[in-house]
């Protein structure tokens, strides 16, 4: 697998980074010395409130770097083919939303809560290939308490908990995108959540719909771990409600959570 940097990352490398401008006529040839390597090249650069300003590509690909843009989440992901996503040593449990007399939403006949369970399956599945130990709050159609599932996590003193949800919206029809939550007083879980978010847009292709603290919900409340609901697409809006019953778009948003997951844990350092 290969090395990923989110543009968040990516722009730490210029605290690394050591440039010179020099040339005449419009041309300016610049030189990179990064940990004592100099690569120099012909680049756009231009000098904006006294700082010399390089676009990303041409810096990324002078040393190697791979560079692919997603306009979506506009991410910017930087790859030099050595870093490989890993969650060994890791428990995270997975908590399918609702279940049993607690349906959560209901569209075009399609319950919330076995639309959670199936993503959430896919997800378990996904973070086991990466050496996880996951343990799911409900294997079933059965209800359980909020409570109880947040304990359930406690006592397994998971390093991460990851409730899985779909989203409706009543006022837009046309809703569409993953839209993750977290609590506010936790630092962790909010960076959990934007990571996590950011590759589930990527691996799925879908809209952003944002990161927010939503600290009144008792799975985040109750948890002592980093704790992150995903609402993986709007079952109010038709197209999406098709796309989130296709097992391949499941498990691209796994894909993407598992990923998401891996960064957090242990995030790529040049």
């Amino acid at each position: 697998m290969k090395r990923l940097f989110s543009l968040a990352m990516a722009l730490a490398i210029t605290m690394l980074l050591m440039l010179s401008v020099s040339g005449s006529g419009g041309r300016r040839v610049v030189t990179v010395v990064l940990k004592g390597e100099t690569v120099t090249f012909d680049t756009p650069a231009y000098i904006e409130n006294n700082r010399t300003m390089v676009p990303l590509r041409a810096v990324a690909e002078a040393l190697g770097l791979e560079v692919t843009w997603d306009q979506t989440s506009a991410t910017a992901w930087l790859s030099d083919g050595s870093w490989s996503p890993s969650l060994r040593g890791r428990t995270i449990v997975v908590d399918p939303g609702h279940g049993g007399a607690s349906t959560g939403a209901s569209y075009g006949g399609v319950r919330e809560s076995a639309l959670n369970l199936s993503i959430a399956q896919a997800l378990a599945e996904e973070l086991r290939s990466l050496g996880a130990s996951v343990v799911m709050t409900r294997s079933s159609d059965k209800d359980i308490s909020l409570a109880d599932r947040a304990a359930m996590a406690n006592r397994l003193k998971a390093d991460l908990f990851l409730s899985v949800h779909c989203n409706v919206s009543p006022t837009n029809p046309s809703a569409k995108g993953v839209y993750t939550a977290y609590h506010g007083g936790s630092a962790q879980s909010r960076r959990a959540a934007e990571l996590l978010k950011n590759a589930m847009v990527s691996f799925a292709g879908v809209p952003d719909m944002g990161a927010h603290d939503r600290s009144d919900l008792a799975v985040l409340r109750l948890t002592d771990m980093p704790a992150v609901l995903l609402e993986c697409g709007f079952m109010s809006t038709p197209e999406e409600l098709a796309l989130l019953l296709q097992p391949e778009h499941q498990k691209a948003l796994a894909q993407g959570a598992a990923y998401g997951a891996a960064l957090f844990f242990s995030p790529p350092s040049l």
